[in-house]
């Protein structure tokens, strides 16, 4: 039975030539600590938590190229977020607006 860390290596080997720079610097340098912990025989690593994009790396893997990204469906709820900021700094400049027209008028 392969355990997790050995599926873990064995797909960033495979990601080290994705066409994205970011995605194969990672892969490298996750690589590069899977090495170190065989070097220094460390032979336990500590429970990862589930961070969602195993679907994402399979789907490289297996070079399906439908996959979609559910980052697109977390933007709506960014821009719900980020959108009372938005308001909290742009109305001190309205009412200094406000405040220049009633002056004029």
């Amino acid at each position: 039975m392969v355990d997790r860390s050995q599926e873990a290596q064995v797909m960033y080997e495979k990601l080290q030539s994705h066409p994205t720079a970011k995605v194969s610097k990672k892969a490298r340098q996750f690589v590069f600590s899977f090495q170190a912990m065989e070097m220094m025989k460390l032979t336990r690593s500590p429970p990862w938590k589930n961070t969602g994009f195993q679907n994402y790396f399979e789907a490289f893997i297996e070079n399906k190229s439908d996959y979609v990204l559910k980052e697109a469906e977390g933007e709506v709820g960014t821009l719900s977020q980020t959108l009372p900021y938005i308001i909290f700094l742009v109305s001190p400049i309205f009412i200094v607006l406000l405040i220049a027209l009633q002056k004029r008028i």
